[in-house]
């Protein structure tokens, strides 16, 4: 992690993480945000410590403390495809994501995760698309 994060940048909600002598505590966004969280914050949301002592194997709550890529939009993918191969492809990713999510994530109002990116790429490979080119647009930030 290269950047400091600020409290204020930690989302309300956000479950912070407290076992300090975890064995990937410095790697993981939970701890450090909470290591970040601000005197003035009133309530904290928090993994339980007494699941934490139980916890046996891979945490399923960690996130890696590195901005992740997001990406904004498909438009310009689907609008280079020939027409059958957008419709298949469209209809397939609203069969993945369903008809709402599609069209929000189509056009950018809703961010595509890494993991999303590639269940994106995955489907139109599956419609005969081997280079489907960039998404509209790109972001990072942490994985919140």
């Amino acid at each position: 992690m290269k950047e400091k994060i600020k409290s204020s940048d930690i989302p309300y909600t956000y479950l912070l993480c407290m076992k300090q002598d975890c064995p990937k505590a410095a790697n993981c966004l939970r701890q450090i945000a909470e290591q970040e969280m601000g005197d003035d914050v009133q309530k904290w949301s928090i993994i339980s410590p007494k699941f934490q002592k139980k916890q046996t194997g891979e945490c399923r709550y960690f996130r890696p403390a590195d901005k992740q890529v997001y990406a904004l939009g498909f438009i310009g993918i689907l609008e280079r495809l020939p027409y059958k191969q957008m419709q298949e492809a469209a209809f397939r990713l609203q069969s993945c994501f369903g008809r709402r999510t599609y069209y929000r994530m189509r056009k950018g109002e809703r961010p595509l995760s890494p993991r999303e990116q590639k269940s994106i790429l995955d489907v139109l490979k599956q419609c005969g698309i081997d280079a489907p080119g960039e998404f509209d647009a790109y972001f990072e930030t942490y994985d919140w």
